[in-house]
């Protein structure tokens, strides 16, 4: 059987096709290598060659069932995709970072106005100023979304959301059109729970299965009422060092922290390598566009940037 068997299922990006690929290829190459050996060993050699890492067989941390409930629901919760010791080490990591002063051009620190406090919201771009926090996402967890998409994955933004006691929801949404500025076709999100969370202090709420229908409209920066009074929400209450991993068609959303305990959380997002590395410039555009408060010129309306950058959130587009 010829190498053309295999261009059809291993060309650039065809992500779904990798694992039906890997599938339909284990049998012919099984049935090759007894029938005609030098074919079996010109066939497997170009596969090696040219799939890429994470669509080999048995590779990553995830199990198949994790994967195939991924694709089926558009998420999955994982309650010990970290060790012990893990949990404890993005504990301390988070704490260190929530301490870091508001600097200019470094770590972009985002915050809200609750009840005439100024809260903190979000920190984003920080991985090159904490090294171990850095090899944790760019190993353990790229591992696991080169896994879910088939292929091999890059790291294209990351940010902590904190949601302190009195801090606002973020409305129903999907990430999708907060991403659109590059022209990749697809994301996944790993979420990380650093606190404990349920209903009370805000959990994440998400929809099953509507991720395989696009993108929805999201006038005003968010997913209309009377469409989401149409799906189930599930709530999504979290232990500390819980993971979530969702697609970035999943609409999901979260509550105002009614409690007096944080829900400190993670997002983690990549891009397939094949669409292009565009962390660096994803930061550049969105510091100029919708730039943290210290960087902000006072009296400026940040509200174009923030139809990009600010989907359903509760961070102001003006100087604070």
């Amino acid at each position: 059987w010829p190498l053309s068997f295999v261009f059809l299922f291993f060309s650039p990006c065809s992500t779904h096709l990798h694992a039906m690929a890997v599938r339909s290829l284990s049998g012919l190459l099984t049935t090759a290598r007894l029938a005609k050996p030098a074919r079996f060993l010109q066939t497997a050699t170009f596969i090696d060659k040219h799939l890429p890492p994470a669509a080999h067989m048995g590779a990553g941390p995830l199990s198949d069932a994790t994967v195939a409930q991924y694709h089926k629901d558009g998420y999955v919760h994982l309650r010990d995709f970290l060790t012990p010791e893990e949990k404890q080490q993005v504990v301390e990591w988070t704490n260190e970072l929530q301490s870091w002063p508001e600097t200019k051009g470094k770590w972009m620190k985002y915050f809200e106005q609750q009840n005439g406090k100024r809260l903190l919201c979000r920190t984003e771009n920080f991985l090159d100023f904490h090294p171990p926090l850095k090899q944790f996402i760019t190993v353990k967890l790229n591992q696991a979304a080169s896994q879910l998409f088939g292929e091999e994955a890059v790291l294209f933004k990351e940010k902590i959301n904190f949601k302190l006691p009195g801090g606002a929801g973020f409305k129903a949404h999907q990430d999708a059109p907060a991403w659109t500025t590059f022209n990749q076709k697809r994301h996944l999100t790993a979420m990380v729970a650093v606190d404990r969370s349920d209903i009370e202090n805000g959990c994440m709420w998400m929809v099953k299965g509507e991720h395989e229908k696009g993108l929805f409209p999201h006038p005003d920066g968010h997913l209309e009422e009377s469409l989401c009074q149409q799906w189930k929400w599930h709530a999504m209450p979290c232990e500390i060092g819980d993971i979530a991993f969702f697609d970035s068609y999943t609409p999901h959303r979260s509550f105002d922290n009614k409690s007096t305990r944080s829900r400190r959380v993670y997002y983690i997002t990549y891009n397939p390598k094949c669409d292009g590395d565009y962390r660096l410039a994803y930061y550049e555009d969105k510091r100029r566009a919708f730039p943290p408060d210290i960087e902000r010129e006072p009296g400026k309306d940040y509200s174009a940037g923030g139809r990009v950058y600010n989907v359903g959130n509760p961070i102001p587009t003006t100087t604070m």
